[in-house]
C-alpha cells in the first residue's frame, strides 16, 4: 500500500444567468441558476473546459426549450468552487490501516523500494497461496512488465500508458482516507479498458 500526498481536487462551475424575451411590447425577465457536475482533477486528469462549456450550453439550450425565446441578457454570477480533495503521491511500503488489515481483502507487499505499483500489479498477476507480502514471490516476474521509459514510485499520470504496453492489465486505482476508520475508498484511476485482470 503507497502513502498519499494530498494534491487532488474536485472542480464545480456555479452561474447564474438574467434571461429576457419580449411579449406583446413587454419584456419578461427570468433567473436562471446552472451548474455543471463536480470533476476530479488531479496528476492523471486535466481540467476539461470544453466539457464545462458544454455542460452549462446544453443547460442553457433545455431551459430555452421550456421558456420559449428567452435569451440570456446578463451572466451576473459565475463561481469556480475547487475543493481539496485526496491524497495522490506513492513511495515505499507502510501498514496498512487496522480496520482494513482486519477485513483481509488486500495484499499490502513490504517492499523496500519506491516501486509499490509494480508490487501490487504483480501480487493481483501472480498471487501466490501463502505470504502474500513478500515480495521474493514477485521478483521472478518482473520481467514480465514492460516498465520502460517510467519513473518510479508510479505517478498517475503514467498509469494510461503503463496499460497500453501491457495491454492485458487494466487498474484501478483507490485512495483511503487515512484519518477515516470507516470504509471509505475514492477512486482516482479508472481503467478505460475491461481486461481479465484488474488491480
Amino acid at each position: 500500500m503507497c502513502e498519499f500526498i494530498c494534491r487532488s481536487i474536485r472542480v464545480q462551475v456555479r452561474t447564474t444567468a438574467s434571461f429576457t424575451r419580449e411579449v406583446e411590447g413587454d419584456v419578461q425577465r427570468v433567473v436562471g441558476y446552472f451548474q455543471t457536475t463536480p470533476k476530479l482533477i488531479n496528476s492523471s486528469t486535466n481540467l476539461d473546459i470544453d466539457g464545462i462549456r458544454f455542460s452549462l450550453d446544453s443547460q442553457v439550450e433545455n431551459f430555452n426549450a421550456r421558456g420559449s425565446g428567452f435569451t440570456i441578457d446578463l451572466i451576473f454570477k459565475f463561481t469556480i468552487v475547487i475543493t481539496k480533495y485526496r491524497p495522490l503521491h506513492g513511495r515505499s511500503y507502510i501498514p496498512s490501516p487496522k480496520w482494513l488489515q482486519n477485513k483481509h481483502c488486500v495484499v499490502n507487499v513490504r517492499n523496500e523500494d519506491e516501486k509499490c505499483f509494480l508490487w501490487a500489479v504483480l501480487s493481483c498477476l501472480h498471487e501466490p497461496s501463502h505470504n502474500k507480502e513478500r515480495t521474493n514471490h514477485y521478483k521472478p516476474h518482473l520481467t514480465s512488465l514492460k516498465v520502460s521509459g517510467f519513473d518510479f514510485p508510479m505517478s498517475p499520470k503514467q498509469i494510461a500508458l503503463f496499460e497500453e504496453q501491457n495491454p492485458e492489465t487494466a487498474i484501478n486505482l483507490y485512495a483511503v482516507d487515512p484519518g477515516n476508520t470507516e470504509l471509505a475508498f475514492t477512486i482516482e484511476y479508472l481503467s478505460p479498458t475491461m481486461n481479465a485482470n484488474i488491480t
